[in-house]
């Protein structure tokens, strides 16, 4: 097999803004997925189960699950924002993360999470959604 040793042709000026659910300040702590997460939206600890967490619930959730790219060696899966079930979900309670909002939000509103997928909304301050 040939290797392709192709030289840079692009040279970026600004850095990378982020990418949903990375690190921007680090405060994380592990959970084992119950059902699937996705790094960069909300989750909830599950009521039965101390130490695991689910992408929906009721009530304040838990925290922002944080992209952290977790895979043993050897294994040949693509890699998703999804954490599948059993594997390890870092979840932050503080901090500063990129997440991508269902919607535009403007200065001034409040952000909210889906109860069902842990997505996360803009909203008017005071409002639910």
């Amino acid at each position: 097999m040939a290797v392709d040793y192709t030289f840079q042709n692009v040279v970026n000026i600004e850095p990378a803004a982020g990418l949903p659910g990375g690190y921007a300040a680090v405060n994380p702590m592990g959970f084992i997925a119950k059902a699937a997460v996705t790094a960069g939206c909300f989750c909830w600890e599950d009521s039965t189960n101390a130490g695991q967490v689910n992408p929906g619930g009721s009530g304040m959730p838990l925290g922002l699950v944080v992209r952290e790219v977790n895979a043993p060696m050897g294994t040949s899966v693509a890699y998703t924002n999804a954490v599948p079930i059993g594997s390890t979900a870092t979840v932050a309670v503080e901090g500063d993360f990129y997440v991508a909002v269902t919607a535009d939000v403007t200065k001034g509103q409040k952000v909210f999470a889906n109860t069902t997928t842990g997505a996360v909304k803009g909203g008017s301050a005071g409002a639910t959604v």
